[in-house]
């Protein structure tokens, strides 16, 4: 290392040192460059490059002198006598060091890797001693005769872990300078000592002396004021300095929501529909198509909005009508859902609906579980229940709901949210159409939605004309409701039929044995016969219907046949009476006879056989 020649160098910033096939490597870490820097030397560029054949030696230059040398201010050894470290002064007043280490009975420079360890004024310490920036401060505080100790880079130090032994038990008072490095520096310290040492203050020297100037010490306040005095000074603010204590800090956000149990409150389980649908939690209603999803959440968002008992109370329940939200991307809110809901004995101005015609800027379009607009809507609104019809509609579009844990993650906040607004959620899905599943298996493909609804309702079809059942498949909070059987009546409202135990897996596995060939073919052979005897070759349909059952047919067997039938053009369907008199007779008839008052509807148009008043 040399000071440069291209600039006002002090402090040696030019590098020199040779490279491959002997050439001359410069670098000037204050920015000169090589060309700058050979000039400067009265040299060429060509002489960086060693050719014997041009240079017996390589050229040398002489550096001019830059003034007096360093005048050395103090030495102060460490680790055992083998490091020494030099204090220098420049004649501009500005300061350094140099450290040495002993190889025999010369000094080198460098550490060579040879921890300093601590610099201490004695080697006993007593129970309560001082901890300050530099060797000069533990020197003058010792001709005082006081006990002191430093780290060996003063205000640069790193706290090593072979310092702890020293202050284990002991009582220490750091002295920091008055800078905001000296400070900084007291705070590491402290930091590290606290729960090691037995007790720490740190003293602010600006209390003990006003005027100190920047950068002061406490070696500067005996100079300033004799050690006696100044000392006196220290102790006076030494006693009215309390212990140090870490600092307070931001709690941890994320830490912070882990809690013993002792700070969580026990709660029982509150209701938003008593056994089946609880407050603040997701709760999933699942049927295939036809069974009635839609008229069954509007007789519960009917009942709640108006504070009447819905088809899965008990009877006698008593509540205060409550504001409803539903959100729908399948049927018109127009169109359809008004009059079901107005038929229905709902309280519009309690009902807050998603107007998906008027959004022409797509704003709707991220709607979605998980999303910002919808937090932004559960929190401002705080309905007492939330309607999503069908779950489909509102599942982020990269989410892939046959995969595991994707449904679960993008409805979780909803979990969250409820128990923070109070706002219960119900959740309309459809059920898939795999052979022999049921339950949980049935759950539109996907297990997640199960998992994480806290009660799930399944609807289908029973044995019986038009009667379906609301099965509890799952329930976290109460035991298992019994099963409620009902009906959809002309008005298209819920009748309540009773009850059974029989559960959505005993329900699909009558299903299964009623779709068998053998006792469809032996319905269809039932249905022929019976309307063949007939007279006009016709009969009320719930009176074949009721014959069919009587001849051990059950309900869904019958449908089935009656379907094929329909679409084998062997049979067709007419009325008599009008559904607005509230009078309306449905009959079925073969196909052959010439009965001229009746209604021919296409084979895919919806009847009302279902029911047992149609």
């Amino acid at each position: 290392m040399a000071r440069c020649p291209c600039h006002d160098d002090s402090t040696q910033s030019l590098s020199v040192s040779i490279g491959q096939e002997n050439k001359i490597l410069l670098k000037c870490f204050a920015g000169c460059s090589v060309e700058g820097i050979v000039g400067a030397m009265g040299l060429s560029m060509t002489d960086l490059f060693a050719d014997d054949a041009r240079h017996s030696t390589y050229p040398t230059y002489n550096a001019p002198s830059s003034g007096p040398k360093p005048a050395k201010e103090a030495e102060y050894v460490y680790a055992g006598g083998q490091l020494k470290k030099v204090k220098y002064r420049r004649s501009d007043g500005s300061k350094f060091c140099s450290w040495l280490h002993k190889e025999g009975d010369r000094w080198e420079k460098g550490r060579q890797n040879i921890a300093p360890g601590l610099y201490q004024s004695h080697t006993e310490l007593p129970n309560i001693f001082f901890l300050v920036e530099g060797e000069k401060d533990v020197e003058n505080l010792k001709k005082a005769g006081l006990v002191a100790m430093s780290l060996p880079d003063g205000s640069q130090s790193k706290w090593e872990e072979s310092y702890d032994s020293a202050f284990r038990g002991k009582q220490v008072v750091i002295l920091p300078d008055n800078d905001a490095p000296g400070q900084k520096y007291a705070q590491m310290c402290a930091g590290k000592l606290h729960g090691n040492a037995e007790k720490i203050w740190v003293v602010d020297l600006k209390q003990a002396w006003p005027d100190i100037p920047e950068k002061g010490d406490i070696s500067d306040l005996l100079l300033r004021f004799g050690e006696d005095a100044a000392m006196q000074k220290v102790m006076d603010v030494l006693h009215a300095t309390p212990e140090w204590s870490p600092p307070a800090t931001e709690p941890d956000k994320f830490l912070s929501l882990f809690k013993p149990l002792t700070d969580f409150q026990e709660e029982e389980a509150t209701w938003l529909i008593p056994g089946w649908v609880p407050d603040g939690q997701i709760t999933l209603i699942a049927a295939d198509g036809g069974v009635g999803k839609t008229t069954l959440w509007c007789n519960i968002v009917a009942a709640l909005s108006s504070g009447r008992t819905c088809v899965l109370d008990s009877e006698g329940q008593k509540r205060k009508p409550m504001k409803v939200a539903f959100c729908t991307t399948e049927d018109s809110v127009s169109k359809k859902l008004m009059k079901k809901l107005r038929e229905a004995g709902a309280n519009m101005k309690n009902i807050i609906a998603m107007d998906i015609t008027a959004d022409k800027e797509g704003a709707l379009h991220n709607f979605k579980f998980g999303s910002a607009e919808m937090e932004r809507f559960v929190r401002y609104y705080k309905p007492d229940v939330c309607v999503f019809d069908p779950v489909q509609g509102f599942i982020p579009p990269k989410v892939n709901m046959g995969s595991r844990n994707e449904m679960r993650d993008c409805m979780a906040p909803l979990i969250a949210l409820g128990e923070e607004t109070g706002t219960t959620f119900l959740v309309i899905c459809h059920t898939n159409k795999r052979k022999g599943a049921y339950g949980r298996d049935r759950i539109a493909d996907s297990a997640d939605l199960w998992d994480i609804s806290r009660s799930v309702i399944m609807a289908g079809y029973t044995e019986s004309q038009g009667v379906r059942y609301l099965s509890n498949e799952k329930n976290n909070y109460e035991q298992l409701q019994e099963t409620m059987l009902f009906s959809i009546d002309g008005a298209g409202q819920i009748v309540r039929e009773g009850t059974s135990w029989k559960r959505d897996k005993e329900y699909m596995l009558d299903a299964v044995v009623a779709k068998s060939t053998p006792k469809r073919e032996d319905c269809r052979d039932f249905i022929l016969r019976t309307l063949d005897a007939a007279q006009d070759h016709c009969m009320k349909s719930d009176d074949l219907v009721r014959d069919a059952e009587n001849h051990g047919h059950s309900y869904s067997t019958f449908r089935r046949a009656r379907d094929e039938l329909k679409k084998d053009n062997a049979i067709e369907f007419y009325s008599t009476g009008s559904a607005k008199k509230k009078d309306r007779v449905w009959y079925t008839r073969l196909k052959e006879s010439d009965t001229e008052a009746f209604q021919e509807l296409p084979y895919d148009e919806p009847t009302p056989f279902d029911s047992p008043s149609a």
